[in-house]
């Protein structure tokens, strides 16, 4: 029986040693599908499609792209958020068993940094949470990567935009990743072993307590009012979470906030295209989702 699997090729060095490996060592039960996003954030971008449309063919893979015009100041989440629903899409209609992805050891170790510097709490630590998807570098350094696409004469594409101080994880790769040793390294990578087996214990504890707030729809807020101010930040985060808002320090701050104390018919800001807004029966998020705390 045939297993599709969705290969994430953005066309830089990471994914580029990607699709090679994976390729040549195929299993004959084993369809790949090369996927591209465009973004459509730099005006050289349509190359970067076409580039990765004829490794696909190279390789004798199906190639999927989609184009987005996002512009040059979409945001870190969006351009990202954006392509996942690109590639979830391409996993349901595959059917396909999961999605594989190039991210490696640096992408770990600056989405910690990054997650640190926004205050998304202990999920943010740990990162690369997202379902359904095969990570098999993470384990590989940069240096790993460029090292093997040289021995093996491999071409990839440079985004430009991977200079641009702007997005905070171009800073923090620039400016502080660069400088850690590998002593500094491997101390960071233990400390998110440790983190994630403890956010896992309270992730599932957080998820428990969630379900004894919610009666048809709606957190009831006389029960979250005496929870623990830690424990009301948590559960908010988890629900915001599950109902895909994107969440950091602030955002959690105001919810719990507004949960608690806002006045009936006030709307609280959350995100673009989000609002927490209270009612007789309680708060509903507009736009995106509908949930309740009822009062």
């Amino acid at each position: 029986m045939k297993k599709t699997y969705i290969l994430a090729v953005s066309g830089g060095v990471d994914s580029v040693v990607l699709l090679d490996k994976l390729a040549k060592v195929r299993p004959p039960n084993v369809v790949y599908i090369v996927a591209h996003f465009d973004h459509g954030i730099r005006k050289d971008s349509r190359n970067d499609a076409a580039f990765v449309g004829d490794l696909a063919k190279k390789y004798g893979l199906d190639f999927e792209t989609e184009r987005a015009e996002l512009g040059e100041h979409a945001s870190e989440s969006v351009a990202r958020d954006t392509r996942y629903d690109f590639l979830y899409r391409l996993l349901r209609k595959y059917k396909a068993e999961a999605l594989i992805t190039a991210h490696h050891q640096d992408d770990v170790l600056e989405t910690m940094i990054a997650n640190m510097l926004r205050g998304t709490g202990p999920k943010g630590l740990v990162g690369f949470t997202r379902p359904q998807i095969i990570r098999p570098f993470l384990n590989s350094t940069k240096a790993e990567l460029l090292e093997y696409a040289k021995k093996h004469d491999l071409i990839w594409h440079e985004d430009s935009t991977n200079e641009d101080e702007r997005y905070l994880r171009n800073y923090v790769r620039r400016n502080i990743l660069s400088k850690f040793d590998q002593s500094a390294r491997d101390a960071l990578l233990a400390h998110r072993s440790e983190i994630e087996r403890v956010y896992l214990e309270i992730d599932a504890l957080t998820k428990k307590v969630l379900v004894q707030l919610m009666h048809k729809q709606c957190l009831q807020r006389s029960s979250f009012v005496v929870l623990p101010y830690n424990v009301q930040r948590e559960v908010v985060a988890t629900w915001l979470r599950l109902n895909g808002i994107l969440v950091d320090k602030k955002i959690v701050e105001r919810a719990v906030i507004a949960i608690k104390t806002a006045q009936i018919h006030k709307h609280i800001d959350l995100q673009s295209g989000s609002y927490l807004i209270i009612t007789p029966k309680g708060a509903q998020l507009e736009e995106k989702i509908k949930t309740e705390v009822a009062n």
